[in-house]
């Protein structure tokens, strides 16, 4: 793919579903492509995941997959200066495509221009979380949706407090379910990381930015970076820097142990924790 936009969490996105392995991908001009990796190692060709051409300018996108159902969600160009939350989704392992819907449209007239979205897939369940701009408030909102992505709640704000900021921090956040399905989610205000579960009131994680949260066995970790370190909570409140980097993402390897993938001086690393 010519010109990829890789910048900032801009980067291709992979999941994995029933028979192989997929791929979305950005570029530069605008638009979000989706890969599958068939068998042998043999790929598919590029597909379109934006119905319309070079409408995801800034290359945002979130995607997850459970079983044959895939769902991706994407930041969208709909006037010249605000954007808004688009999804995508398939029921065949990403064969075809339905049409794209609106998530959410802010009356401000756009989201926070440039934080990252997230979605999560589980059966017909799909949660998507992105930060919007609202009365000068830039704060985290979730959207549910419970028949494969075709039709959303209504937004609602996550967290109790509110950050009033004139600009985008490029700092959006993370969504995991935990065994009942309930959303646990994890974001930065100010320079403080929260944490809620669904309905319940947030929590107070520690200083930093740039936040993931993964659910093992109905227990929450966490990873942010706070002054140039990588630095992890178990479950147990125990904290783990892990060394110098930026943008940490972890995910569950098996029921007691998770790896952490992140960035440092253009070089790209990896962790394994134990619960």
């Amino acid at each position: 793919m010519p010109a990829p936009a890789a910048s900032a969490l801009r980067g291709p996105r992979i999941a994995a579903v029933s028979g192989g392995i997929v791929i979305t991908a950005g570029n530069k001009s605008g638009n979000i492509y989706f890969y599958k990796q068939e068998k042998l190692s043999k790929w598919s060709s590029a597909k379109r995941v934006n119905d319309i051409n070079e409408i995801s300018k800034e290359g945002l996108m979130s995607l997850s997959a459970d079983g044959s159902k895939i769902y991706a969600i994407l930041l969208v160009v709909n006037n010249p200066k605000g954007q808004s939350i688009y999804g995508a989704g398939s029921a065949d392992g990403g064969s075809t495509w339905r049409k794209n819907i609106i998530v959410y449209a802010s009356p401000s007239g756009t989201v926070c221009e440039c934080c990252k979205p997230t979605v999560v897939v589980k059966g017909k369940k799909v949660y998507a979380m992105f930060r919007n701009y609202l009365k000068g408030n830039r704060d985290l909102y979730l959207a549910e949706c419970s028949d494969g992505g075709k039709h959303f709640t209504e937004a609602k704000k996550v967290g109790n407090g509110s950050w009033k900021l004139n600009g985008c921090l490029m700092d959006g956040g993370g969504i995991a379910l935990n065994n009942n399905e309930v959303p646990q989610t994890a974001w930065r205000r100010e320079r403080k990381i929260y944490s809620t579960e669904s309905g319940k009131a947030e929590k107070l994680i520690d200083e930093g930015r740039s936040c993931f949260i993964e659910t093992i066995n109905n227990k929450n970790m966490y990873a942010w970076t706070q002054k140039e370190n990588i630095i992890v909570m178990k479950p147990n409140g125990q904290k783990v820097s892990l060394g110098k980097g930026s943008l940490p993402i972890l995910k569950a390897f098996n029921n007691d142990k998770v790896i952490f993938v992140w960035e440092n001086e253009n070089e790209i690393h990896t962790s394994f924790l134990s619960l």
